[in-house]
């Protein structure tokens, strides 16, 4: 195989590598794409499984994380955490551990979800330890959103707050519009758990408002937040407005996730409204949309739901406890706390009105053991009022005002907690606006003290041009004088440049063409008299004249145009044994006159970019010399890779050199050039240009010698991009 076919096999290889490469982008793009138009969560999933194989490793990343926020949305938690763990080992093999900190803060959201929160309160440790690496990253809006979700879940309002501000301010900081609108619907939900009814909306419709700017597919999620927030504010028309919206949008992207829960709260207010037909009919709907996602959380609040408006609207107590008992079995099952306290409150509403006490005592201790599992306030409170009525019903008075008295305390503790906000919510903004009339002062302050330092900076920049003028005037004389100067001095080195052309053509080559003269009429003259013995001794000494003469002439015109700063390096890919099995090649007739062995040594070819005319000049040269002072001998040229080196050595068995040549060997001093064993000249460029062509290509040279004993020359060059020469073969025929 040829070296132009090589070359051209090996940019097919690095073009179809290329390819591969951005069809892993284009695949992760178009799934990136395909992914937020969407929110189907099982359409999502089969979308993902699509792609998984086709993308790179961190885009691997993203897919199995997303999958985890599909079954946290269908509260599937343990194949949400099987997906992130699977993310996180992803991350760790490609060491990318800024967005493991942020998966980190994703699982520590699924054991909020999942009430673990002292293991949650650990990821989140984990996440910003992770995080605090790169302080720039946008991954921050991931924690502080969890850092908000644990707060709420600890019933830190104030705090979840301002983790939820926090987050806000990163997403707008990194302009990440994506997560802008949702961070303020969490905000939102966040004044909606504190009572704070009028602020969620408000935060609710900014959500809506960039949703419906940005297009946003999630939209469908604030029309039912704004549904919920407007019922619970008692305006139900403008509630019904968002909900019958949610409606028809959910079901033109068949979002039934969304739409179960917009049938949920149209039945909650139809309920409130005392349309229990209709209240009866949507919480159907929901139930049969509840089945079919396989929600089981979601099948016991539409049971729970089912069973209030038997209990309020019908009054059909046996229907009801039919379905509160169906709730409660699938509570106890999937272990999610609020739903279990919800059917535990409906459990324990039945059975008052049914007066049956001993079960009622069964399901307060069950409550009581949730209270002190969760620590939430509102659980607790609830957990005292409907004991008060228990120990009232069985007589039991003093446990009841013991019960009664707790609840109010916790009643007065959250109202206070309420007014603390509220008060602290006033403060906030009082210093707000008292920092902006702060601002308003010293921004007229400095426009005066301004307009006073613009007259003074007049006068100044009068003084100031005038100086500029005559610094201008001397910088121009300095720049004159420097180029001047640069001039001078490459107009001496093209002199010497000169000089030493002109010594060399009018001593050296001059000296080797008269011999070459007087070889060509001593040939004729033999030629005549029939000597042909004579005539095959003089055409050998022509021919080794004339390749003394034709490398002298290289090497000439080489130095020449790297003196003058002509010679232009073009890198290509070599083969270091075809190379020095070419150069040896033009050396084995003059090898065999001087019966002298060139051998070649290595283990394994290397592959090296390098400019192919630099190596024959190094090595040429080299290889020249050893032999120019060698004779019955051996030249050994070896080389190898070590790392990402290329090591190689050319020493030989001649006639060695003293000390003093060895100082200036790579030098121009004049009369430090010596005669070859059988009388060869040269120049002394050779050596120079070999030393200025391994520093061209960031190499070392060294050299040893020793007089009677031979020369030694080490060098040694940089080849990061080197691969070895059977890999690339390799890569050649299946390219091929």
């Amino acid at each position: 195989m040829t070296i132009q076919k090589a070359l051209y096999l090996l940019i097919l290889l690095l073009i179809n590598v290329a390819t591969q490469a951005q069809t892993e982008k284009d695949y992760c793009a178009e799934w990136k794409s395909i992914k937020d138009t969407t929110s189907n969560g099982d359409l999502l999933l089969n979308l993902n499984k699509f792609y998984f194989s086709k993308v790179a490793p961190s885009c691997k990343v993203e897919i199995l994380r997303e999958n985890s926020t599909v079954y946290k949305r269908k509260l599937n938690i343990d194949s949400a955490f099987y997906y992130v763990d699977q993310a996180i080992i992803l991350g760790k093999e490609i060491n990318d551990y800024e967005q493991i900190g942020d998966l980190y803060s994703d699982k520590g959201g699924l054991y909020i979800v999942d009430n673990q929160l002292v293991k949650a309160k650990l990821l989140l440790k984990k996440s910003r330890d992770a995080l605090k690496k790169y302080p720039e990253s946008m991954y921050w809006v991931g924690y502080y959103n969890q850092m908000q979700n644990l707060s709420s879940a600890e019933y830190k309002k104030e705090l979840a707050i301002t983790y939820s501000d926090s987050a806000l301010q990163v997403a707008i900081r990194f302009d990440i519009t994506s997560n802008i609108p949702n961070l303020h619907q969490n905000i939102g939900v966040q004044y909606y758990h504190i009572k704070e009814y009028e602020l969620a909306v408000e935060n609710f419709l900014k959500a809506l408002e960039l949703k419906e700017e940005y297009g946003s597919q999630d939209i469908v999620n604030t029309y039912y937040v704004l549904g919920v927030s407007y019922n619970t504010l008692k305006q139900y028309e403008t509630a019904l407005y968002y909900i019958n919206i949610g409606i028809e949008r959910c079901k033109k992207d068949n979002n039934d996730r969304i739409l179960l829960l917009n049938y949920i709260i149209l039945s909650r207010q139809q309920r409130n409204l005392k349309s229990y037909e209709k209240a009866l009919e949507n919480i159907d709907l929901a139930l049969v949309l509840a089945k079919k996602l396989k929600s089981d959380f979601q099948i016991g609040e539409c049971l729970r739901d089912k069973g209030l408006i038997y209990y309020e609207g019908f009054e059909d107590y046996k229907l009801a406890e039919q379905y509160f008992n169906q709730a409660y079995t699938i509570s106890k099952i999937i272990q999610i706390d609020r739903s279990l306290k919800e059917s535990l409150l409906a459990m324990l509403r039945i059975n008052f009105n049914k007066k049956d006490y001993k079960k009622v005592k069964g399901f307060l201790e069950e409550l009581e053991e949730l209270v002190l599992d969760t620590k939430l306030p509102g659980d607790t409170q609830d957990w005292h009022d409907n004991s008060k009525r228990y120990f009232e019903s069985t007589g039991n008075f003093e446990k009841a005002l013991f019960h009664y008295t707790q609840y109010n305390r916790i009643k007065d503790s959250l109202s206070n907690s309420d007014v603390k906000f509220k008060v602290a919510n006033l403060e906030k903004k009082y210093n707000t606006k008292k920092k902006e009339l702060t601002i308003i002062n010293l921004n007229r302050e400095k426009e005066e003290k301004e307009q006073i330092a613009e007259k003074e900076k007049t006068k100044q920049n009068l003084y100031l041009l005038a100086s500029v003028f005559l610094l201008l005037i001397l910088i121009i004389g300095v720049l004159s004088y420097r180029k001047l100067r640069k001039q001078q001095k490459e107009l001496t080195a093209t002199n010497r440049v000169k000089n030493r052309l002109f010594s060399i053509i009018a001593h050296d080559l001059r000296g080797m063409i008269i011999p070459f003269q007087r070889s060509g009429k001593i040939l004729k003259h033999h030629i005549d008299k029939g000597n042909h013995e004579r005539t095959i001794e003089l055409s050998n000494e022509l021919e080794k004249n004339s390749e003394s003469l034709s490398n002298m002439l290289d090497n000439l015109l080489n130095w020449s145009l790297e003196q003058m700063k002509g010679y232009r390096i073009h890198p290509e890919r070599l083969s270091v044994k075809e190379q020095f099995d070419e150069i040896i090649k033009g050396f084995e007739q003059q090898a065999t006159y001087k019966n002298t062995n060139i051998k070649l040594k290595y283990h394994k070819d290397v592959s090296i970019k390098f400019d192919k005319g630099a190596f024959h000049v190094i090595f040429r040269n080299l290889i020249g010399n050893a032999l120019k002072y060698t004779e019955n001998g051996n030249i050994e040229i070896e080389f190898k890779r070590d790392f990402n080196t290329l090591v190689c050595s050319v020493s030989d068995t001649g006639v060695g050199m003293t000390e003093e040549q060895l100082q200036y060997v790579f030098t121009l001093k004049e009369g430090q050039t010596s005669i070859g064993t059988q009388g060869e000249k040269g120049t002394g460029l050779g050596l120079n240009l070999v030393y200025r062509f391994v520093n061209m290509h960031k190499g070392v040279i060294k050299v040893s010698s020793k007089r009677r004993i031979g020369t030694r020359f080490d060098l040694s060059f940089p080849i990061a991009n080197a691969i070895e020469l059977e890999q690339e073969k390799a890569i050649e025929s299946r390219t091929a």
